[in-house]
């Protein structure tokens, strides 16, 4: 489940995705490349998921990676 948001962050983060993460959890999608989620290296990298919605591919464009 993603984690708890204040409303108005929630609706910037669907605005500027065009996809709620809720939506994009339940269908096992990213929040920005709109691909399916595959799985992720580590439980850092899902916890990430629950917060932003980014598949392990887009975490690591955005954050950096292995």
């Amino acid at each position: 489940m993603p984690t708890s948001k204040a409303k108005p962050i929630e609706d910037l983060m669907t605005k500027l995705s065009g996809i709620s993460r809720q939506e994009a959890e339940a269908a096992k999608i990213c929040t920005w490349c709109k691909k399916k989620v595959d799985g992720f290296r580590d439980q850092l990298s899902l916890k990430e998921y629950m917060i932003s919605g980014f598949c392990q591919e887009c975490q690591d464009k955005t954050f950096g990676g292995e």
